[in-house]
């Protein structure tokens, strides 16, 4: 099972969220620690984000994406 690490920014975000998403982000973070990188659209970077490395998950129906960076490691 892969460990999941927020940033203190993204804590922050969360903690603002309502409850539908905070659902969401709950079961996006429950099937990382089981599927981890096997899931997500992989990212590259472009003119203004770095992002290659990290892929995302995205609900476009509630308009939330969730960007991370599989790490073998956890690091």
């Amino acid at each position: 099972m892969a460990q999941v690490y927020f940033w203190e920014e993204v804590q922050k975000d969360y903690k603002k969220l309502d409850g539908i998403l905070k659902q969401w982000v709950d079961a996006a973070e429950e099937r990382l620690k089981i599927r981890g990188s096997e899931i997500g659209k992989s990212l590259g970077n472009t003119n203004y984000a770095k992002l290659a490395g990290f892929k995302e998950l995205k609900n476009q129906k509630l308009g939330i994406r969730l960007i991370f960076n599989p790490s073998v490691n956890g690091n």
